[in-house]
């Protein structure tokens, strides 16, 4: 299983490649593109952005030694580059931890970890509500459902 917070300088896509949260454009309207916004001006920008990060754990019951939990955890970011877009940037403390208790197989666990964890990133934005003045799932303009 797979637990995130979502708070993530990237835009989040479903299963469908379609955007489903993220930048909003200037109207506020509809989405707007992250990497198109960040390939549109090529400047170095120092701290553009700050607070952003996405956070999870990934539990097996598969017991693994501290090398191998760290492998899953690794494996396991492949769930945040096939939902998050830019990803990992140095304004994400983008971070996932491992979890397990009995024997299994390694390269399965990490495989699975990582679909996982691209289903906990859209089901943290379809459960993601409107708070702080923030637009949340439940207000976001145009949305479909497609994690």
């Amino acid at each position: 299983g797979a637990l995130v917070a979502v708070n993530a300088l990237g835009d989040v896509y479903g299963a469908d490649g379609e955007p489903m949260a993220g930048l909003l454009n200037q109207e506020k309207t509809g989405l707007s593109n992250t990497l198109e916004e960040m390939f549109s001006d090529a400047e170095g920008k120092e701290n553009l952005f700050t607070g952003n990060t996405t956070l999870g754990v990934v539990v097996t019951n598969a017991a693994f030694h501290k090398t191998q939990l760290t492998k899953i955890a690794g494996m396991t970011h492949n769930g945040y580059a096939r939902a998050i877009r830019p990803v990992h940037t140095t304004a994400d403390g983008d971070s996932i931890y491992a979890l397990g208790d009995v024997s299994g197989d390694l390269n399965l666990v990490g495989a699975m970890a990582a679909r996982a964890m691209e289903h906990a990133i859209h089901r943290a934005v379809y459960s993601a509500k409107s708070a702080y003045g923030l637009m949340g799932w439940d207000a976001l303009p145009g949305k479909k459902e497609n994690g």
